[in-house]
């Protein structure tokens, strides 16, 4: 069904995967979704139990418990009586369908919406995949400068790596109009670049090209299709860009190139890949010392070393991360990527306000920039600020629908939700925060804190099974690191709850 179906103030929108209701996107999980979508395809109808768990879990064997807690979420977002339950029978959707309407490609009011896929490697060496990510992160940088464009985070147009899907559906997905595609092929120092901007909502190729030119004219090609790209969608916006790329200040190519192997090697999440993207990054700031953007990812490296648990010192990482960061911004304090950095660094040590504030200054200067959004809902949730953190939540989402980080803010939610006291909705939450990032060890720990703040202590127990099974040692010094909270009563009761079920840290 290609057409978003309408329901009082809900539109839900299959392609794009998305429900909005009074016209903003709503946090929903990817079961109850397809929970909510079967149900809606076929209101009015009794659709029973075992039909609804075929559609939404195929071949899969799980408890009829798991379709009641999605049952469950919808029926809080969306009210009591929009579905309805037929005892022993199975579920009724029963709002009223208004219309069926094709959705259109836009979703960002009158700003062209656009997206940057990863750049494909034609090298044929896999080393060399990090070069064409960068190419196309550089691009997004350069396009998320404009007033004029909404552009898609990088962590949700990244997803689509060797996606099968066409073009016009990748624009749906995500609800933008505009795509960028390309290519790369490098051979010693030539290089080989094809790029396209495709107009999803027409279905057809705006503009296309193909750039051989020497490694050294690496960044002239990217100022080349950042602007013409521009360009193509408002031209008024080009003369600005084209001014813009004459002054960019001079850039190394050495430098460049081990960024952008730090940055590859920084997104493959693992403990010696990280190790690597350290290595690597010590080696770009002898190239060229003090640059900003190396500074900030160095002390994420730090940071995430502490988060896993694995240190015998966290506080030494912490320490470290946070004068690499305070670096980064004074180098240049116009980087947005520094002043979330360091307003992430400073939440370890638990300066909130200080560290709320640097995330208003990278949304300040990068206003779609989603991990900001995201860390100052999460901040603001570990301070006891539930609408403000669940607005922020709402806008990271707006502005990465697909990013793998999702798992984050639904923690937020469920952080923000139990120290309102509001303990179902927090287990919800914490629940979606498992499905989307199961190889999380501290979603289980909050799964645990959460069943058992509701009562329910065999689901707690549960939990903090899995959660040791995933993390044997978790102890206090490293939870405090990832829970900054502003008021201790509502640590100690978290702690509280963890121990109710067994944890000795």
């Amino acid at each position: 069904m290609s057409a978003s179906i309408r329901f009082g103030h809900c539109e839900l929108q299959p392609h794009e995967r998305r429900l909005l209701i009074h016209g903003e996107p709503a946090v929903l999980g990817a079961r109850a979704f397809d929970v909510l979508l079967a149900l809606a395809k076929r209101a009015g109808e009794l659709m029973g139990k075992n039909e609804l768990m075929d559609i939404v879990w195929p071949d899969v064997v799980v408890e009829e418990n798991n379709l009641q807690v999605q049952i469950s979420t919808l029926r809080k977002l969306l009210g009591p009586d929009v579905i309805a339950t037929i005892p022993g029978r199975g579920y009724r959707f029963t709002a009223r369908i208004d219309e069926q309407v094709p959705k259109a490609i836009e979703s960002t009011g009158t700003r062209p919406s656009i997206a940057v896929l990863p750049f494909a490697n034609l090298s044929g060496e896999q080393g060399q995949e990090y070069f064409a990510d960068g190419l196309a992160e550089d691009i997004i940088a350069s396009l998320a400068r404009s007033s004029w464009l909404f552009v898609i985070a990088r962590n949700s147009s990244f997803t689509y790596r060797q996606s099968k899907l066409s073009f016009g559906a990748i624009c749906r997905e995500l609800g933008v109009r505009y795509l960028v595609a390309g290519s790369v092929r490098r051979a010693g120092d030539k290089l080989r670049v094809s790029a396209e901007l495709v107009d999803g909502a027409r279905g057809e190729t705006a503009w296309a090209d193909r750039f051989d030119r020497s490694l050294t004219d690496l960044f002239a090609v990217q100022d080349e299709i950042s602007s013409t790209i521009a360009g193509t969608i408002e031209p008024v916006f080009l003369r600005r860009e084209e001014t813009r790329a004459v002054h960019h200040a001079p850039r190394d190519i050495q430098h460049w190139d081990l960024l952008m192997r730090a940055r590859w090697n920084f997104w493959r999440s693992t403990p010696q890949n990280n190790n690597e993207a350290r290595r690597l990054l010590e080696q770009a700031l002898q190239v060229k010392p003090n640059d900003s953007a190396s500074l900030a990812l160095l002390s994420f490296t730090y940071m995430s070393d502490a988060w896993r648990g694995k240190s015998d010192d966290p506080v030494r990482l912490i320490r470290e991360a946070n004068r690499l960061a305070l670096e980064a911004v004074r180098n240049d304090d116009q980087d947005s990527y520094a002043h979330f950095t360091l307003g992430t660094a400073l939440s370890c040590i638990n300066k909130l306000e200080p560290a709320m504030a640097e995330q208003r200054r990278a949304l300040d200067l990068y206003p779609n920039f989603a991990a900001a959004a995201g860390e100052l809902g999460r901040l603001l949730a570990f301070s006891g600020r539930f609408d403000e953190a669940m607005e922020q939540v709402r806008r990271a989402v707006q502005c990465s629908p697909s990013d793998p980080h999702l798992s984050l803010w639904l923690r937020s939610k469920a952080i923000a939700c139990f120290i309102e006291g509001h303990m179902e909705e927090a287990v919800l939450h914490a629940i979606e925060a498992v499905s989307k990032r199961p190889d999380w060890f501290f979603n289980y720990y909050l799964l645990a804190a959460c069943h058992a703040g509701a009562g329910d202590l065999p689901r707690a127990h549960e939990a903090m099974a899995e959660a040791r099974r995933s993390m044997p040692v978790y102890n206090m010094l490293t939870l405090k690191v990832g829970h900054p909270f502003a008021d201790l009563a509502q640590l100690d009761r978290f702690v509280a709850a963890l121990r109710l079920v067994g944890w000795e840290g």
